[in-house]
């Protein structure tokens, strides 16, 4: 305990303790008033009244005599779980994990950290609840004794060793007796699962923390690989990560990994992203050019060789047309300006006569070869599909002059003529 404290705590640290005056907590609170006395830092505690029982005022009560004597500044707030659970539709269970890491995040002082009292056994029900419900090397890591803000120096205890501690010091302590009844899932694990695994071997909690130790060396191994492929061979554009088809050739455990650096970089989080989303994307290793895959929030496109992940655009709406006014025009992003500044222009005869539109079906333009599609120039220049129905076509008295930045139509010269300058969308 001693060497995690000396590791992470200095005269600087900010320690927020979440509080809850049961024994695990309130050995916690004990280690660090008495690791304040030989460094001094800044020890807070916070508890979080749930409002589902009717100890909890006791509870209350007891936290603030003990930190009232102890001399730490206790942070408290009264919620009720139950209606915020029902009110977004979660268990007990998960609204009063949300509500409290709320409570303790909103009270954290700037650049310190929230110190947890988690345990070995916890470890071993996390580890066990994330199995029943299906993870993988990441999951099976379990908690870290720092994560983030997160810190959690009692992972090496169990809490028989919690327990005989309290006692040998009569240090107090409530129980709260909803856990000893099996009415929440990691209560049946705890109660039900590890005494049955244990019956079979008595060093199961050991054996588990071994298991836990490997998974974590190895993913963190390939969460490396991983970062170092994906930052050597991503493109970021706006709104979106382009990666080689060629990501399919590494191992499964490099690309799955690779794919979910991308998805994250373009969502801002993995929510709602399973290993079954992040596996059906196999298939754009032998797809055509535009086949694609929906997962939630994004949409993962085969172009040309790259695989394309962007943010779901169906609430994105565009433009069908626009016309030039006093000289300018913009259109999806795109700028347009009469004899003004650009990456490209071309001559008009009448800015009245200019429309800048969307594709159309069968549209074409004059080329010096003959008439072409313009569905054939975006399939000769690699247009992704997604973005063809939002490039811009310059057209003049009802003819295309210009797919902007593709091609330009053969017309005879106007002696009298202005430049109509092009600055393209960032998206492009």
């Amino acid at each position: 305990m001693e060497a995690i404290f000396d590791d992470i705590i200095h005269k600087d640290s900010k320690i927020l303790l979440a509080l809850s005056g049961g024994p695990d907590s309130m050995y916690l609170l004990y280690r660090l008033v008495e690791y304040r006395k030989e460094i001094p830092f800044l020890l807070e505690a916070a508890h979080l009244h749930h409002g589902l029982r009717k100890e909890a005022d006791e509870d209350l009560a007891f936290v603030r005599r003990i930190c009232n004597e102890w001399n730490v500044d206790l942070i408290e707030k009264q919620v009720q779980v139950a209606d915020y659970a029902k009110k977004h539709k979660l268990g007990i269970e998960e609204a009063g994990r949300l509500l409290r890491y709320k409570f303790f995040r909103e009270h954290k002082r700037k650049g310190g950290m929230i110190a947890l009292a988690h345990h070995l056994d916890d470890q071993v029900e996390t580890m066990l609840l994330r199995l029943i419900r299906g993870t993988g090397l990441e999951g099976i890591g379990g908690m870290r004794v720092v994560e983030g803000d997160l810190f959690r120096p009692l992972l090496h205890m169990t809490k028989k060793e919690i327990l005989d501690y309290l006692q040998e010091r009569e240090i107090p302590y409530i129980l709260d007796h909803t856990n000893d009844e099996a009415i929440y899932t990691r209560n049946k694990v705890r109660l039900d699962i590890v005494p049955s695994a244990e019956s079979i071997n008595p060093n199961f909690s050991a054996v588990m923390e071994s298991f836990r130790s490997m998974a974590v060396e190895d993913e963190d191994y390939l969460k490396y690989v991983a970062r170092n492929y994906y930052e050597g061979n991503k493109e970021a554009r706006e709104g979106e990560v382009a990666l080689k088809v060629d990501l399919f050739s590494e191992s499964p455990s490099i690309w799955s990994r690779v794919l979910r650096l991308g998805i994250e970089e373009v969502r801002g989080d993995l929510k709602n992203i399973s290993y079954e989303h992040i596996r059906s994307l196999e298939m754009l290793k032998s797809a055509e050019t535009g086949k694609g895959v929906d997962l939630p929030g994004l949409r993962i496109t085969k172009s040309y060789g790259e695989i394309i992940i962007a943010k779901d655009r169906e609430e994105a709406p565009f433009l069908d047309h626009v016309i030039l006014q006093n000289g300018a025009a913009e259109f999806n992003g795109h700028h347009f300006l009469l004899d003004g500044k650009g990456a490209d222009g071309i001559r008009i005869k009448d800015p009245e006569a200019v429309r800048i539109r969307s594709r159309r079906p069968g549209d074409r333009i004059r080329l010096k070869v003959g008439n072409k599609k313009i569905k054939d120039i975006f399939i000769d220049e690699k247009i992704e599909r997604s973005k063809r129905d939002h490039w811009p076509l310059v057209e003049e008295d009802g003819e295309i002059i210009w797919v902007v930045g593709l091609r330009k139509s053969v017309r005879q010269e106007e002696k009298e003529w202005k430049k109509l300058m092009w600055t393209p969308s960032p998206k492009m």
